[in-house]
């Protein structure tokens, strides 16, 4: 039978699939090697396949996955993909993402866009595309020495990550020089000459931690770890409700995972709404409040 004409959507449908497959199977972390493979043969090209690569990762955080690189400085790629609520992103027009993505970095929040997906032209959030900031992108993954002309002037930055802004995209990092304690910010689309040293030239930068948006995780209460008892099949639906437990056992049954919740009101709620594909195994205070609360709801209820 022929081929309907248009471009062929199998092939890049079916890479996605096996990237994800690949990033399930090695919860710890997936080398970069074998995404590679996953990607194209070796005869395609290193160069080649590594853009793909970069261009995938992005479509798949970009439809609500959450894949990070957590390489040690100097090292190749190893990359972990974790659970992330893509709600936002669902219920929300790209107009109306926008013009949320543009009131939460007016305030600081700059990790909202996590959550609605930085990148949609028609909300007017700058996309990822141009310029030189594929580059800027690469230096500051590999912890590469970014050297280029800004305002005039050579710069030679420690990069620590990229952004999107009220101006497009930036570049935050500490720059070479006597102010080297300082992060600065630099708009991508206004460098000139970009260039980038070897990976692992530039040293770690660490930034001030940003408030997070989820309530779950807002200091509340005291910090209390509950445990809660959860089939594999279900382990995804949970951590995107719940987030990474810092605790899983996995003795052959049902997993046992444990939360630090900080919230615990907030935690209840979306326990409710896992319903009986979650069970509060402790501690006994937390259950107390949650059969007690579950109770109220039954007394409202009756006529």
């Amino acid at each position: 039978m022929p081929r309907p004409p248009g471009r062929d959507q199998a092939a890049p449908m079916e890479r996605l699939v096996r990237l994800i497959g690949v990033l399930n199977q090695h919860k710890s972390g997936a080398p970069v090697e074998l995404l590679l493979k996953a990607v194209a043969p070796e005869d395609t090209g290193e160069e080649a396949r590594r853009r793909m690569l970069s261009r995938d990762v992005e479509h798949l955080n970009n439809l609500g996955y959450d894949i990070r690189n957590v390489a040690e400085p100097g090292t190749d790629g190893v990359y972990v993909m974790r659970a992330r609520d893509n709600r936002l992103q669902v219920h929300l027009t790209p107009e109306q993402r926008g013009e949320l993505l543009r009131a939460a970095l007016a305030a600081g929040l700059e990790g909202m866009s996590l959550h609605l997906g930085a990148g949609d032209a028609r909300g007017g959030v700058p996309a990822p595309t141009t310029g030189h900031l594929d580059l800027v992108q690469r230096g500051t993954t590999r912890h590469c020495l970014i050297r280029f002309e800004y305002k005039g002037e050579p710069r030679v930055v420690h990069p620590a990550r990229v952004h999107s802004g009220p101006s497009g995209w930036y570049l935050s990092g500490r720059e070479a020089g006597p102010d080297i304690s300082i992060v600065k910010e630099f708009v991508v689309s206004r460098m000139s000459g970009v260039s980038l040293d070897a990976p692992g030239t530039a040293e770690v930068v660490e930034e001030a931690p940003r408030p997070s948006l989820d309530p779950l995780t807002w200091l509340q209460d005291p910090a209390t770890d509950v445990v809660v008892e959860v089939p594999a099949e279900h382990r995804l639906l949970v951590e995107n409700l719940l987030g990474t437990a810092a605790e899983v056992r996995d003795e052959g049954g049902p997993l046992q995972m444990t939360y630090v919740v900080t919230n615990r009101a907030v935690f209840r709620w979306r326990v409710y709404e896992l319903g009986t594909r979650v069970l509060v195994r402790g501690p006994e205070d937390v259950r107390r409040e949650m059969l007690a609360e579950l109770e109220s709801f039954l007394r409202v209820a009756k006529p």
